[in-house]
């Protein structure tokens, strides 16, 4: 399963900028409507921050251009392809054709710079595809409105069957279709669709497929194995098409400790008579200190970008508990330019959890415009919020902000230079605001890796520290040091 991938560039098959539109019609098409893919809130909780491009999207692409560049190829008599990085919408994506050192054809997507996805055509069928397990009554996956999210292991050895609808597809793909067939390039599509909205369904991650050409039009699949080590689901499939399937099942959004379990962590009346701000309080690590605060029955304001619905969920868990009380406010940092907050008097405190997308795709050491949007939420946006602060603040009372630095500063990932580079500028610039401002002090401190909706992909909480046992000291000298 594993492709192979290209030695020599045959030539180049074009580029495209994945939009929203594309998206919506890949999922009439397909019927594949998981979120990741077509709503933007909901992929801002993915580790790449955006919408998902559906894999076998990007494959028939590929197939689609290089048909129609090369119009007299023959039917392979197998193609595997797999998924190596996710493209997501706005990404410069590009198409090319090489050879592998074997001689046969190689299709490629690169997503600014970075290889993404390989589909390799090979004159041979694949072998080893046995029958499938005969299994009493096979379940029917057509017409699913919403992606499934089932216990994982349930699905070992179920059989489903589905009939992919072939409307759309000549016109949105012709020489895709005219080359293979228009029930081979529904069944991929339909494929999509399996993983996508049942199999592992709502948290999938599409890794890797293998198919020969098969007869009919229906596809019947059955998950021969799950392997929970690597939360890996091996489908195989037949009939429209004859191979096998690779999905992941993929982190859920990283939830965090709600109020009653923060409740245990914090002194009756702790932070009562405080008033915070916590910008990007609507999720993350953000959210913690918010409920932190609220717990001990101070009075917080919490802020989001766009995930309105997350700062409502959070405020409800506060109004729930009885303790403290919490505002939802909208600011968005990450527009050309700075716009205040609206509140009704100047807060005690301030903590700053406002960031970017932490992880992305490059293809050198170094990305200006990467580094360029590092610093304007870490260091000018900083800086402007302070200046507005010492303005509204009162003449005897300070207002504390707290700024959260990363052990990433020192121990830096691979591919995680400019975020470091920021956070290290953002260290800086919090020790010369205060030998200049009179009435907000900054406090800042590097964080342990910690759970959040960016870093629990990539590590997993087993390996992150925990986030109550970090905050919670902070909020404490933040709180005490506040007026």
């Amino acid at each position: 399963m594993q492709s192979s991938s290209a030695t020599e560039t045959v030539h180049h098959l074009g580029q495209k900028v994945f939009t929203h539109a594309d998206q919506l019609a890949f999922a009439r098409l397909s019927g594949d409507v998981n979120p990741m893919h077509l709503d933007p809130i909901a992929a801002r909780r993915l580790i790449s921050g955006r919408q998902v491009v559906h894999g076998v999207h990007l494959m028939l692409q590929l197939l689609e251009r290089f048909a129609a560049s090369m119009p007299q190829t023959a039917l392979p008599g197998s193609l595997e392809c797999s998924f190596d990085h996710p493209v997501s919408v706005g990404d410069n994506t590009r198409f090319d054709a090489g050879t592998d050192a074997v001689g046969r054809t190689v299709l490629t997507v690169s997503a600014d710079g970075r290889p993404c996805a390989a589909v390799t055509l090979d004159d041979a069928r694949p072998t080893g595809l046995d029958p499938l397990t005969p299994v009493p009554r096979a379940r029917d996956l057509t017409g699913l409105a919403a992606p499934l999210d089932e216990q994982a292991g349930s699905q070992a050895g179920t059989e489903f069957v589905l009939l992919p609808p072939t409307k759309g597809f000549t016109e949105a793909f012709p020489s895709a279709v005219h080359w293979l067939g228009l029930p081979t390039v529904a069944a991929l599509a339909g494929l999509s669709y399996v993983v996508g909205m049942a199999v592992p369904g709502l948290h999938s991650v599409f890794s890797s497929l293998v198919y020969a050409p098969g007869s009919g039009s229906e596809l019947r699949l059955q998950v021969r194995r799950w392997d929970p080590r690597f939360r890996l689901f091996i489908v195989d499939f037949r009939g429209a098409l004859e191979g096998e399937l690779r999905a992941f099942l993929r982190p859920p959004p990283q939830a965090q400790p709600g109020m009653r379990e923060l409740a245990a962590h914090v002194q009756p009346r702790e932070f009562a008579g405080t008033r915070s701000l916590v910008v990007g309080g609507s999720r993350g690590l953000g959210e913690v200190v918010a409920k932190l605060l609220a717990a001990g029955d101070g009075e917080v304001t919490v802020t989001y970008a766009s995930g309105r619905d997350d700062g409502l969920r959070v405020a409800a868990d506060i109004g729930a508990a009885g303790t403290g009380k919490a505002h939802v406010l909208a600011l968005d940092l990450g527009g050309p330019h700075f716009e205040p907050p609206v509140l009704s008097a100047p807060p005690d405190s301030v903590y700053y959890f406002a960031t970017p997308r932490i992880f992305r795709k490059k293809s050198g050491t170094f990305d200006a415009e990467l580094f360029a949007e590092f610093t304007r939420f870490y260091l000018q946006r900083l800086s402007e919020l302070c200046l507005w602060l010492e303005f509204i603040a009162s003449t005897d009372r300070k207002i504390t902000m707290y700024v959260p630095s990363s052990v990433f500063v020192d121990e830096r990932p691979v591919g995680m230079t400019e975020y470091a580079m920021a956070k290290a500028a953002a260290e800086v610039l919090a020790e010369d605001l205060n030998r200049s401002l009179r009435r907000v002090r900054v406090l800042h401190s590097r964080l342990p890796r910690l759970a959040t909706d960016q870093t629990a992909s990539v590590w997993g909480a087993s390996q992150t520290a925990n986030n109550v046992e970090a905050l919670l000291p902070i909020v404490r000298q933040v709180s005490g040091l506040a007026g």
